[in-house]
């Protein structure tokens, strides 16, 4: 089965994280892991990992910490996952077979067209989301 493991959906939060504060100071590991249940010790070395990759750039001291290292519009959610998970692949070439390539083929272009977003495009869709599930009474 097709499965993005936690590095890929705790790297994909923890960029959000970030793109909600883009323009502002690094945010903390610590915050981000605690806002997310997400282990710490885990979360650094994801970001380590996206710091090689070009995505985050780190600062130290006391108002140390994360923060993308381009504008969310030109981070692409495909481009994330492929440098934490490797290659992304429904059914590997070699388990295809009985002529059932076009069906594979056509699979993993559609989850390919999901993966086509950006970080931006994320935020803004939650962000959406999140506005119209305000309720006053």
């Amino acid at each position: 089965m097709f499965t993005i493991s936690a590095k890929g959906v705790y790297g994909i939060t923890a960029l959000v994280e970030l793109a909600m504060s883009f323009n502002s100071s690094p945010v903390q590991i610590r915050d981000i892991a605690t806002a997310h249940g997400i282990p710490q010790h885990y979360l650094e070395q994801i970001l380590v990992v996206l710091k090689k990759a070009g995505f985050v750039e780190s600062f130290r001291g006391a108002q140390g910490g994360y923060r993308l290292a381009r504008e969310p519009r030109l981070i692409n959610v495909q481009d994330l996952l492929t440098a934490l998970e490797g290659r992304l692949e429904v059914v590997n070439e070699d388990k295809r077979n009985g002529g059932l390539d076009f069906f594979w083929s056509e699979l993993e272009h559609a989850v390919a067209a999901q993966l086509d977003r950006t970080l931006e495009d994320l935020l803004q869709e939650k962000q959406r989301r999140e506005r119209s599930f305000i309720y006053t009474i």
